[in-house]
């Protein structure tokens, strides 16, 4: 579902990558540094009019799939039981907020455009790439596990009906799932220490995103925030 939406060109995608990383954080700290039941809602509010303006659709509705039920559970807990529902609004608007700030962080921030950035600031490559492959791991396992469940079905794995005979088939997935990223894994370490990335020379990028100034105003402007929404958090 991830990997239906990361490739773009729209408003987040030409950003520097370090303006989608420093938003998802800044969210983060938000929700909750920010007072008040309806501020994390506001909060997941502002990020799906982003989302939207950015032709990143797909990000919000990623999130409620996965908030949905999370929204159901505490409603039951907080809700039903503890009667405070309140307390369950504020914790379905924190996950919902932080998780779509980091899901847009996924789909716009290109792995190869975060290296360069990184590099450029002179930060050590096996740093900048380690930061990439994280960002790469959930659609890359997504994609091989999709591949791996069609080989399977293809060689007469049944994946429905019971519930026994789901967990039975859990194992011919996974096991191949496990092997398929540990192989690329050392395939990846080879690959990186033929081309001398665990030398510590300085490496130049070929073609570091630019820094516009509207990105350094969202940058600091995110910080500020949090830092005043900190500060009233700890007065009052």
């Amino acid at each position: 579902m991830i990997i239906g939406y990361v490739a773009g060109e729209g408003l987040l995608h030409r950003a520097h990558p370090f303006t989608s990383l420093t938003i998802a954080a800044g969210v983060t700290l938000l929700a909750f540094a920010l007072p008040g039941t309806l501020s994390p809602w506001v909060l997941a509010g502002m990020l799906v009019v982003l989302a939207v303006a950015a032709g990143l659709t797909g990000a919000v509705v990623t999130t409620l799939v996965f908030s949905a039920p999370l929204w159901v559970f505490l409603g039951i807990i907080y809700g039903v039981f503890g009667t405070d529902w309140a307390v369950a609004a504020v914790y379905a608007g924190r996950i919902s907020a932080i998780l779509l700030a980091f899901l847009l962080a996924l789909a716009a921030v290109h792995p190869g455009r975060l290296v360069d950035a990184l590099v450029a600031r002179r930060v050590s490559f096996a740093i900048a790439y380690l930061l990439a492959a994280t960002l790469q791991a959930v659609p890359r396992l997504q994609h091989r596990a999709a591949t791996i469940l069609e080989a399977q079905r293809c060689r007469g794995l049944r994946t429905g009906g019971s519930p026994w005979r789901r967990i039975r088939s859990i194992v011919p997935l996974a096991i191949p799932l496990v092997q398929g990223a540990l192989a690329e894994a050392d395939d990846r370490a080879v690959a990186l220490e033929v081309r001398g990335a665990v030398s510590g020379c300085a490496r130049t990028p070929l073609s570091p995103p630019r820094d516009h100034l509207l990105d350094r105003v969202v940058r600091w402007g995110t910080v500020l925030v949090v830092l005043a929404a900190v500060v009233l958090r700890v007065v009052t």
